[in-house]
């Protein structure tokens, strides 16, 4: 059953369920919510609800899965189905108003299989100004045989009177069970692997199923490079790690590892149980780090990091603000060494 393969969303599922159900489909929804928790495969699966040629006899409207309109559906390739995304290879990808007339060309006719015509618009936030008025137009006269589907994790980036035309079903992270769950069936993933995803990526299935995971454990274990006395022992070591980490690419992934490495330690210094922390392959440094610290002492560190956090958007020196925070860093977890 294809809506099964959306992982959690019990409310947006029951929504969709409900309105085939009833023949009761409104012609504009809005998925809202995190990126990578089901939003776009749900739109998906919605259109193959609608469209289905050997629907399977159940209580709860449903898809096959593997009729030959399921089938295109995952595709892209139906012809009543039309996805529209931002430009994928621009430095701000953006949907333009070409693509909308694109969707107006689409609509404009009635559906050839389907008992819609079907718009699916990826990342609807991505719509600029011009496009946006445009498609607004469309929505407050759509035809009767149309259906869009917006989906974004930004949506107040989308103009209030396109939000106000649409019916919004707010999607949030999967549970950890189910999570945990999902990956052990997608991708044989081991338990304390699984657990180790599930805290980095929120929860989120999609993020964790297009995660290296060998490449963010080492991401995650230069944390636990930085604790040792000898890595920042001078300054020119100093200068040289902050030179590094101001070059990483996305320097969000750094600020990442660097916050849940201080939540380890924080939670250590605590005393709080050690399942409940995200390194347990660490847990010896991190017993040896949080000896000599006090709770106090993170808090701090964890306010220094916030304001390295702000440099990119506050337009500050991102390699000075990098050189504080190690040094302080240094000076914090090797203050007794000092």
């Amino acid at each position: 059953m294809p809506f099964a393969d959306v992982i959690g969303q019990d409310g947006p599922k029951k929504k969709i369920r409900t309105a085939l159900a009833q023949q009761a489909i409104g012609h504009a929804y809005l998925f809202s919510g995190d990126d990578g928790i089901g939003k776009r495969l749900m739109a998906l699966r919605f259109a193959q609800a609608l469209s289905c040629e050997t629907p399977p006899a159940s209580s709860q409207p449903d898809s096959c899965g593997h009729c030959r309109a399921c089938e295109q559906i995952d595709s892209g390739t139906y012809p009543d189905l039309l996805i529209i995304e931002p430009e994928q290879d621009k430095a701000n990808p953006q949907i333009k108003i070409d693509r909308v007339r694109e969707i107006e060309r689409h609509v404009i006719y009635r559906p050839l299989l389907s008992a819609r015509k079907i718009c699916i618009i990826d990342d609807a936030d991505r719509l600029n100004a011009n496009a946006a008025n445009a498609f607004l137009k469309t929505l407050e006269d759509p035809p009767e045989h149309s259906l869009f589907i917006l989906v974004t994790s930004r949506p107040l980036r989308l103009l209030a009177t396109v939000r106000s035309r649409c019916l919004t079903l707010r999607f949030s992270p999967a549970t950890p069970a189910e999570f945990e769950g999902a990956l052990a069936l997608k991708q044989a993933t081991a338990t304390e692997d699984a657990r180790f995803l599930s805290r980095v990526c929120g929860n989120r299935i999609g993020v964790a199923l297009r995660t290296d995971l060998a490449e963010l454990r080492s991401r995650h274990d230069r944390f636990f490079d930085l604790c040792r006395s000898e890595t920042l022992a001078h300054t020119t070591a100093v200068l040289q790690q902050a030179e590094e980490l101001s070059k990483a690419q996305p320097f969000p992934d750094v600020i990442d590892w660097l916050s849940h490495g201080l939540r380890d330690v924080l939670l250590m210094t605590l005393g709080t149980r050690q399942d409940l922390l995200l390194h347990q392959s660490h847990i010896p440094l991190l017993e040896q780090i949080a000896a000599s610290l006090t709770p106090a002492d993170v808090v701090e560190l964890m306010d220094v990091l916030q304001t390295l956090e702000q440099a990119p958007t506050q337009n500050l020196n991102l390699q000075l603000c990098l050189e504080n925070f190690l040094f302080r860093f240094h000076q914090t977890m090797h203050r007794d060494a000092a």
